[in-house]
């Protein structure tokens, strides 16, 4: 695209427009600190470089079939949980279909043993106990801690920036029953507590489910305490259909999406942020920015590394990321009755998918019609696994034809294993795709190729970002570059809490609404 000589500036003619709230990126983030805007009476515009809103939360179309991104589970289905609250407010969830989990995965091992992980805490007691009596003390310790965690909940009424010292009071002391689980549990490595299992493979099970070994332990405990309470499900029709209800629950409330709309750099005058300048020379004037995009772009390009401190910088450059993915994704015209929509599956020979990375497990997700990825009598089954950045990103620049060739291998690896375990497959097979850390990239820009942004160590997890750089006014930050773990639930709330903020700020009193 060309740059004109000169800057354009967007019109800007009325009071409401020069106090217009602009928004970068429109993902999840974006879209809900939007939504929030307008139930309060702010205007707002999101900017959004990509043709669709969504961000990572996203799908696409080969032929009948619906490959999603982003989607796998989705906390907050529990009509009793704060994030069941945020979804209807969003318009997220209103009116669709959802599919309750009963079962966290579906373990198969080498040996031929099998274990259903069950979202009901009694119930995976028994079944972890059932292959694994010798580890009964350790079960019965990781339960009562999910127990202790299964109703934890986030404010609402508020953000901490907001709250007096006696609200942060009234807030701790309600987190005083399962603060003994994290000081436990918090600065633990996830390795050296499964250490402590004689039984390999639930340990391997458990692993499964922290899906890092960088992880902190505290993060095992949160997972089966989120999939407890019936609290996690799919949303039918996937990330994509799930991205454009908040996006049209936006356009509804009065909001305005620029698409194609790349932004550079933030527009500074006495350190507050008054607008942004485009790619396509663009200038467009802002009361207050909201970056919902990129972390590093932000902080480092958008803002020239002007509005940093110690922390951020150390944050930046030592906080350990998700990895970067490859994912594998086939439409198949054939059902495989009584599957499980999550299985782990033991690979007889490592998978590489990198000049370094082996893997000896593959997860794959299982789609059936009833999930609205695919007509009546197919199936739709996604594979996603960590690999290196550095590589692809090279690959694809210095070699196109060997990137490809690499795409290819993996893809036919991949097709051939799942023939093995599923009969059929490969000779049903009608479409598939193949996703590296560059697709990621392209489409999100998001740094390194990270999905979910700052993974939960025990040296970061439950750290707080701020979401305003210092020495810089009228600029916040949402997303999940500002919430250790990431996923669609801290996004939509990160996105929230900076719109309470705003209101704030305009004296308004914060009044959410449903659809």
């Amino acid at each position: 695209m060309n740059v004109e000589d000169k800057p354009r500036t967007a019109p800007a003619t009325s009071e409401a427009t020069a106090r217009k709230v602009i928004i970068i990126g429109g993902g999840v983030a974006g879209l809900s600190c939007g939504c929030y805007l307008q139930m309060n009476g702010i205007q707002s515009e999101i900017l959004e470089m990509g043709t669709v809103t969504g961000g990572l939360c996203t799908s696409w179309d080969r032929g009948p079939y619906v490959f999603d991104g982003c989607l796998r589970w989705l906390f907050g289905m529990n009509p009793s949980s704060a994030f069941y609250q945020i979804w209807m407010e969003l318009g997220a969830i209103a009116d669709r279909k959802i599919m309750l989990h009963d079962e966290v995965v579906w373990m198969e091992g080498a040996d031929g043993k099998n274990l259903s992980v069950p979202t009901d805490l009694d119930r995976l007691s028994s079944e972890f106990k059932r292959i694994a009596p010798e580890d009964s003390a350790l079960i019965d310790e990781l339960v009562r801690a999910a127990r202790h965690c299964a109703s934890l909940e986030p404010p609402l009424e508020k953000p901490l920036e907001l709250m007096t010292w006696f609200e942060k009071m009234r807030l701790g002391l309600s987190y005083v029953p399962i603060l003994p689980v994290f000081l436990k549990w918090k600065g633990m490595p996830i390795t050296r507590y499964l250490a402590k299992y004689r039984n390999d493979f639930l340990r391997e099970t458990l692993l499964t489910l922290a899906s890092d070994e960088r992880m902190s332990a505290l993060v095992l405990v949160m997972v089966l305490a989120f999939r407890s309470r019936r609290n996690t499900g799919f949303v039918v029709g996937g990330s994509r259909a799930f991205a454009e209800a908040i996006a049209d629950r936006y356009a509804r409330l009065g909001g305005v999406i620029r698409y194609n709309t790349r932004v550079v750099s933030v527009r500074i005058e006495n350190n507050h942020a008054t607008g942004v300048n485009c790619a396509d020379g663009t200038i467009v004037p802002a009361s207050i920015v909201v970056s919902c995009a990129d972390g590093h772009t932000t902080i480092f390009k958008m803002l020239a590394g002007r509005y940093v401190n110690k922390q951020l910088i150390r944050l930046y450059k030592q906080g350990e990321l998700f990895p970067a993915l490859i994912q594998v994704s086939l439409g198949i015209n054939k059902t495989f009755p009584n599957t499980s929509q999550s299985i782990s599956l033991p690979l007889t020979q490592p998978l590489a998918v990198d000049n370094q990375t082996r893997h000896s497990r593959m997860d794959v997700s299982v789609f059936g019609s009833d999930a609205g990825l695919c007509p009546e009598g197919r199936t739709v089954m996604t594979i996603r696994m960590p690999a290196l950045y550095d590589f692809w990103i090279k690959l694809k620049q210095d070699n196109p034809q060997g990137y490809q060739a690499e795409k290819k291998a993996i893809l036919q690896e991949v097709i051939g294993i799942l023939d093995r375990r599923f009969p059929g497959l490969a000779e049903h097979l009608e479409q598939s795709d193949i996703a590296t850390p560059a697709t990621f990239v392209r489409y999100t820009a998001n740094w390194q190729g990270s999905y979910e942004g700052w993974l939960p160590t025990p040296r970061i997890i439950g750290r707080r970002i701020p979401c305003t750089l210092p020495g810089l006014e009228g600029f916040y930050m949402a997303g999940h570059w500002v919430v250790v773990g990431g996923g669609l639930p801290s996004a939509a709330l990160s996105g929230r809490y900076v719109a309470q903020m705003i209101c704030a700020q305009n004296g308004k009193v914060f009044a959410p609404t449903r659809p």
